[in-house]
């Protein structure tokens, strides 16, 4: 009966044991999966979708389509280099969507990982977006409300979906040229350039992005004088950002300033 008891022992010790390790290869098996570019992909779609949509149907008016200047920039980029959207059969405003596709699908095929989406992961992703988002919306509120009172007019007079997809919009593509594209080769140059420890090379990196992320912005009020209190928001969300993209990854990044914009210019702008 002794030898039993101690047998049935080990066993509840070593299926307690696996239960750990289970829960902690799971935990981090999460983390390392919401940095793939296909669930990364998985959980950007639909917004890239939506704002294609935004752009054809609500942004869309008698002065041209309302986009957001990171957009706009990869516009210029690609006109730059001579890329003819009417010879590739693609409306000109949905090559920087394209371009985002197909850079992540080139990611996939770089990092060797297999082709397929694990959806837990993408809805964990998604609750984390929500969750982020709720802490710089407290920010921007301890920040003295710095970003909904300023909104641009342009904006505050589209109807709310029109508000919607311009978040949206801001979300994609600012992460992409500020964190993805800017912050990265900020990295590059700092940390493989000029051997500088990769701390230091990642602080600074997030650092300058921050401040380009914030002169990108309106930051003068009607006077003309420097709005202290945008400038600051502003600084501090991009650091958030860069933050969140180091440690989070590029989706949670986008999910998050998208879902923050939304917010701000649709539940909370006229508060």
């Amino acid at each position: 009966m002794a030898t039993r008891r101690g047998a049935r022992g080990k066993e509840r010790s070593a299926g307690s044991s696996k239960s750990s390790h289970s829960s902690q290869s799971f935990g981090a098996g999460y983390f390392e999966r919401s940095k793939q570019p296909l669930e990364i992909l998985a959980l950007i779609a639909p917004l890239v979708v939506l704002y294609e949509i935004g752009l054809v149907y609500f942004l869309r008016g008698l002065h041209g389509t309302l986009t957001n200047g990171a957009h706009g920039t990869l516009l210029r980029f690609f006109s730059n280099f001579g890329i003819d959207p009417v010879r590739l059969n693609l409306p000109t405003l949905a090559l920087p969507a394209v371009a985002l596709v197909v850079v992540m699908l080139v990611w996939q095929v770089l990092v060797r990982k297999p082709w397929s989406i694990h959806l837990p992961t993408v809805g964990g992703m998604a609750i984390e977006c929500v969750l982020f988002a709720v802490t710089l919306l407290v920010l921007a509120q301890l920040i003295s409300r710095a970003l909904t009172p300023a909104a641009p007019e342009s904006i505050m007079q589209l109807n709310t979906f029109g508000r919607v997809a311009i978040s949206i919009g801001a979300g994609l593509y600012e992460e992409l040229v500020f964190r993805m594209l800017l912050l990265s080769l900020l990295h590059t140059v700092f940390v493989d350039l000029f051997r500088m420890p990769e701390r230091w090379g990642i602080g600074i990196s997030i650092g300058i992005s921050a401040v380009l992320f914030a002169l990108y912005h309106p930051l003068w009020s009607g006077t003309g004088a420097l709005d202290v209190r945008r400038a600051t928001f502003f600084l501090v969300a991009g650091v958030f950002f860069g933050i969140l993209y180091v440690v989070r990854g590029f989706g949670i990044a986008v999910g998050t300033h998208a879902l923050y914009d939304i917010a701000a210019v649709v539940l909370f702008a006229n508060d």
